[in-house]
């Protein structure tokens, strides 16, 4: 491939055959959550687990589509769709939750084609708004979604013991 050539991605939703290669990428979204700000505590199968937040709703109030390049997965997004509680409106909001492009396929405009491919379904899905959560040091990612016009809305802190300040 020259490099003025673009290569040629193909994106479809994700099947169960794509189960496999979806939590291994996982596990490497997860691991680059710590490197990006993530203080939680990191569970076992963490790819596995992950997957089974989701699986019986895929479909229905979930969606993940998939990218691939010469026949192979590179990347994928995952959105939801959840209500929010009464006393914040009672409304369905859509939320990009996940999204993992593989390092040699990056700045080719994937996750760009990702994201607004969950935004349309979240849309045929009727939601009110949709929401993303974007780790405090990943920089790329919230540009991404500032160019859609996604705006920051509220920020969410993290006290874990060992770091209270107490009078």
């Amino acid at each position: 491939m020259s490099e003025t050539t673009q290569p040629i991605v193909h994106y479809r939703l994700a099947t169960e055959a794509d189960f496999p290669i979806l939590m291994e990428f996982y596990a490497k979204l997860n691991q680059f959550f710590y490197q990006v700000g993530y203080r939680l505590p990191h569970p076992e199968n963490v790819g596995e687990v992950w997957l089974d937040s989701f699986r019986r709703t895929l479909g229905r109030f979930s969606r993940v589509d998939i990218a691939e390049m010469d026949g192979r997965v590179v990347g994928f997004m995952l959105c939801r769709i959840k209500r929010v509680p009464a006393y914040m409106g009672g409304v369905l909001v859509g939320e990009l939750s996940d999204m993992w492009i593989e390092p040699e396929a990056r700045r080719l405009g994937i996750g760009d084609k990702l994201s607004r491919l969950a935004l349309n379904w979240l849309r045929e899905q009727g939601v009110h708004s949709v929401e993303i959560q974007v780790l405090r040091d990943n920089e790329a990612s919230w540009k991404l979604y500032e160019r859609m016009g996604f705006k920051l809305e509220f920020r969410v802190g993290r006290l874990l013991w060992e770091e209270y300040v107490e009078d």
